[in-house]
């Protein structure tokens, strides 16, 4: 018989994507009575809940309150309700392959291992998302990562969105819920340090809408440099030069602005040095929008603003999250 799974959602504002997801979920090629669909709502303000309601005519999802509204918080509460043997975490931005199920199921017994996923596939169904997926996917980015770009099986690291053994949850414990994003990233270290291997195979397929917007992806990106700072300051271990260059480059840039500011009204060794560095950055921008501009087309050009948006926004939020560090890392060994 077929290993009994359980699908845990966080929802918060799903509007655009929900429809899709659910569908997707519903129409697995997996018996219906053997995989349960579990979703935490943070409190959506727009019409997810609606728009999944109108889809789900027969009711097979269950929608539970989250009042802690972020992604771990949801997802602690989704699987403290759960049944299954398998466990599979999705994300509300997604959709997943029909046989997504059954790929787990079988990646787990061919292997043996406990812990699997699937690549990201990014939906590039934009302008936008098309410039913002060749950012994301190169290394001039915020540094391309195995679960984008990886096409092979092989042992990660980390796993975006994972599949597990209820045993493997029971024994490491719940997500961070003091993590608002990279939650994944805390766990996944936590289940490597207890003995676990992390499997991401691309037969297990989903597909992912990066952010729609340049003020959206801001703020992603922010809040992913600024925990990951926290995180860092739990799994020191894990450090790697590419988590802090943004930040070397954000002190940088500044750093250049005030020599070019100083030395506006002369000429001065800083103010030249600043400004091969500021002129060197734009070349780099400009040449890698050029390069892509056969496939994107004039919506090449977008590189320009996501790029910077990518190196700023995760640079100055890893800054602020080293500065508040120490506190949380106090407050956790108060009494």
């Amino acid at each position: 018989m077929e290993p009994f799974f359980s699908i845990v959602v966080p929802l918060l504002n799903e509007g655009p994507c929900i429809e899709g997801l659910v569908r997707s979920l519903l129409e697995l090629d997996y018996p219906d009575d053997r995989y349960e669909i579990i979703m935490a709502d943070g409190g959506s303000t727009d019409r997810t809940l609606e728009i999944l309601e109108g889809v789900d005519t027969q009711r097979r999802i269950r929608v539970l309150k989250n009042p802690g509204r972020t992604a771990p918080a949801a997802l602690n509460v989704a699987i403290a309700e759960a049944k299954g043997e398998i466990v599979t975490r999705v994300d509300a931005h997604s959709r997943v392959a029909p046989d997504y199920l059954r790929r787990i199921v079988a990646v787990m017994e061919e292997t043996g291992e406990s812990v699997v996923g699937g690549p990201v596939l990014m939906e590039a169904d934009t302008p936008f998302r098309r410039a913002l997926v060749e950012a994301l996917v190169s290394p001039i980015g915020v540094g391309s990562v195995p679960y984008r770009t990886l096409r092979e099986r092989k042992h990660v690291e980390t796993i975006q969105t994972g599949s597990f053994r209820r045993e493997v949850l029971e024994r490491v414990g719940p997500f961070d819920e003091s993590l608002a994003v990279v939650e994944d990233l805390d766990m996944n270290t936590r289940i490597r340090k207890a003995g676990y291997r992390l499997l991401l195979d691309p037969s297990i397929r989903f597909w992912y809408f990066p952010r729609p917007s340049l003020r959206a992806l801001w703020k992603q990106i922010f809040t992913v440099g600024r925990v990951k700072a926290w995180i860092l300051g739990k799994h020191p271990e894990i450090f790697k030069l590419k988590y802090v260059l943004p930040s070397v480059f954000v002190v940088t840039m500044a750093g250049s602005v005030a020599a070019l500011l100083a030395g506006a009204t002369g000429v001065t060794l800083a103010g030249v040095l600043g400004s091969i560095v500021l002129g060197g950055y734009v070349l780099a921008l400009a040449g890698f929008a050029v390069s892509r501009a056969p496939r994107l087309g004039a919506g090449a050009f977008r590189l320009l603003g996501i790029l910077p948006t990518l190196h700023v926004g995760y640079g100055l939020g890893f800054l602020v999250g080293a500065l508040e560090l120490p506190g949380r890392l106090r407050s956790k060994r108060s009494p």
